[in-house]
């Protein structure tokens, strides 16, 4: 009997000491609340989704209510993950469940909503608001690009090798195009120019260039060339110049986009005075040895009957002479001459020519050279040389003396 007492006191004990870490552990109230994507992507137009799980933890049944926090206008809300769907509020959770309770959180973006990312805050709390969680999720909007029109077939294709030309005001610029036909069907082609205001525009087939058109037909699958020419005004500044051509067949019309690039034209000259004044020197002038003679050169660009249409720069001077002699210019740099359009438009230099001391009497010839940036030009000056006066006194002392000389030899003879 005492045996048996103390066997029970035994069990008893044992019993105690295990079942109270597990009493204890099972009346501690919990639930888990969580989501495998916190983060997720959606593209414009459509609807968020995401799975939510619930999960009693403790020893007692509890209910849970569930809220959500977000942007305005989003819709956002918790329904049940099984069809039919139904929106809910709060779930009502069971202990010792194996698997967790699953419920969706959706969430629908306004129309025109910008892309981005937008921050939700899914909240789920006992009634009693003992035990709270919370989940902080991100979607990101995805705005669609926008659509392409659809383009309409490529009737023609137009290309050419050389889209930029250059050259002088008042010549020709010739484009040579190629037109593709890309349709099974011939076509005919209406051909047109944008070319800016007061410049000629004209079209002619490739190899039959005083032919000029206005159209063109193009078999199908075929392909043409064409000489697009342009010709702006002779007085037009230099620079750059849009030009456009347009091809057109039926309705659809192509565009080529073309540059001229304007040069300018120079024509750099040389005057006497005598040419310009109709007086002074002409291009024979007469100099003294070892003295300075001054020759007045003009310069002109272009002529009134001929004229240019851009100014030329810095232009420098300089002589081919005779040895011993010196040639000076003032000024010796023209830093631009316009285009001479009446004689206010001339430049004026001053030559100074100076022979040696003792040059010999007779015609010398001086180049003179004018080199601008632009052009440049060259005359023939012929110099005519002739002795000092201090020269011809000293010839005159000389043949006095002869005579005087002679005179006494006569005059000795004649006494004997």
């Amino acid at each position: 009997m005492g045996k048996g007492r103390g066997f029970l006191l035994v069990a008893l004990a044992t019993l105690i000491f295990v079942s109270v870490p597990l009493f204890g552990q099972g009346t501690q109230r919990g639930f888990e609340f969580y989501t495998q994507y916190p983060a997720l992507v959606i593209s414009e137009g459509r609807e968020v989704s995401l799975d939510v799980k619930l999960q009693n933890t403790g020893p007692i049944p509890e209910d849970v209510v569930l809220s959500v926090s977000g942007p305005e206008g989003w819709d956002a809300r918790f329904e049940t993950s099984s069809y039919p769907t139904l929106q809910i509020k709060s779930v009502h959770l069971l202990p010792g469940q194996e698997e967790p309770l699953t419920v969706r959180f959706k969430a629908k973006p306004p129309e025109g909503t910008p892309g981005g990312d937008y921050a939700f805050t899914l909240s789920a709390a006992t009634e009693d608001g003992a035990i709270q969680h919370s989940i902080q999720v991100t979607v990101t909007l995805q705005a669609k690009a926008p659509q392409e029109e659809e383009q309409p077939e490529e009737v023609l294709q137009l290309l050419v090798d050389y889209p930029s030309l250059e050259n002088a005001a008042g010549k020709d610029f010739t484009f040579t195009i190629q037109i593709k036909n890309q349709t099974d069907k011939d076509q005919m082609v209406e051909l047109s120019g944008q070319v800016p205001l007061g410049w000629r525009a004209y079209f002619t087939p490739r190899w039959q260039q005083d032919t000029r058109i206005t159209s063109i037909k193009v078999d199908a699958h075929g392909t043409e060339n064409i000489r697009f020419v342009v010709t702006p005004p002779y007085m037009v500044e230099k620079g750059e110049y849009p030009v456009k051509f347009l091809a057109k067949a039926g309705e659809y019309q192509a565009t080529l986009d073309l540059k001229a690039v304007v040069t300018g034209t120079y024509d750099l000259g040389l005057l006497s005075e005598a040419e310009v004044t109709g007086a002074g020197d002409t291009w024979n002038i007469k100099a003294v040895e070892g003295k300075e003679r001054h020759f007045t050169l003009y310069l002109h660009n272009g002529l009134p009957s001929n004229p240019t249409s851009a100014p030329v720069t810095n232009i420098k001077f300089y002589a081919t002479k005779p040895e011993g002699w010196e040639v000076k210019f003032e000024p010796d740099t023209v830093e631009s001459l316009p285009p001479t359009m009446s004689p206010n438009d001339l430049g004026k230099v001053d030559v100074i020519i100076t022979p040696p001391d003792r040059a010999i009497p007779g015609d010398y010839q001086i180049t003179i050279t004018a080199s601008g940036q632009e052009a440049h030009a060259s005359s023939q000056l012929r110099v005519t040389v002739g002795a000092s006066m201090g020269w011809g006194w000293v010839g005159v002392g000389v043949v006095v003396v002869v005579v005087a000389a002679l005179t006494g030899v006569f005059v000795r003879l004649g006494r004997r």
